[in-house]
């Protein structure tokens, strides 16, 4: 896979470039389906200090994540790894398994430091993506992992938290968050890895493809809408990092309606 290095400077330039977009996840991150990943981790509280299992492999796609070095005092896990500045992007190309006239060519760059594989993590975004519950056919839209960046349409990276906030920029994801930036999606690993309080007990695959999908859902113009109503699925498009405001978690646009919006 290709190696390159992102200095603070290119991250800004991007966030430059990038924003006329509609902002992102700014003050929430918010989210898997897929992959052959095992399906069956759950997101729950982890002491921190405590001892990680075989599960939590970091550099697996099954990973709860490493030990976390912190939680803060809201029961958000942080992992404290360094930024390394250096990305992999995918070498793979998966076209779209349904033909739509409108189709996005994206790629997916994972920094280094956080020990992922680009091409199992670009593998398990294409899975979201290309699920019919998601955004697929969304206005004819489809979705295309390219290997060759200057074709893309979009990036989604996965960074630590120091380089997703410099890519984020004024959205402000105090290390915590994720967001968008015009035609870039910035995911922090920490909520990769650990989810967040409001999803305890559910999927970790299933938050992963709710960080994906509502970053996406960005992308395509869509902005922060709130629960309709107590008990229902929570729309994509709500923070559900940050409150579910009576709704249940929901990874996906297609059961909500919202996608056809």
């Amino acid at each position: 896979m290709a190696l390159r290095r992102w200095s603070g400077l290119v991250v800004a330039a991007v966030v430059l470039l990038g924003a006329c977009g509609s902002g992102g996840d700014g003050a929430a991150t918010d989210t898997a389906e897929p992959s052959s990943a095992d399906t069956s981790a759950v997101v729950e509280t982890t002491p921190a200090g405590s001892e990680p299992t075989a599960e939590q492999a970091p550099g697996s796609l099954n990973a709860i994540g490493p030990t976390p070095a912190e939680i803060d005092p809201d029961g958000m896990k942080h992992s404290g790894i360094a930024a390394s500045g250096e990305f992999t992007t995918n070498t793979v190309d998966i076209a779209p398994a349904t033909q739509q006239p409108d189709v996005r060519n994206y790629v997916v760059h994972v920094e280094t430091s956080t020990g992922l594989d680009a091409n199992e993590v670009a593998g398990y975004v294409q899975q979201v993506l290309d699920s019919p519950r998601g955004w697929v056919g969304y206005r004819g839209v489809a979705f295309h992992l390219v290997a060759d960046a200057s074709a893309a349409d979009f990036a989604l990276n996965l960074g630590s938290p120091p380089t997703v906030d410099i890519g984020c920029g004024a959205l402000d994801t105090g290390g915590t968050w994720s967001c968008r930036v015009g035609n870039q999606v910035f995911l922090n690993v920490d909520r990769w890895w650990f989810a967040t309080p409001t999803w305890n007990g559910y999927l970790l695959d299933d938050y992963r493809a709710y960080m994906i999908n509502h970053e996406v859902g960005h992308y395509l113009g869509f902005g922060h809408v709130t629960c309709p109503a107590a008990g229902s699925a929570s729309p994509v498009m709500q923070q559900q990092s940050i409150t579910l405001n009576g709704c249940e978690p929901n990874p996906w646009p297609d059961v909500t309606g919202e996608k056809n919006g």
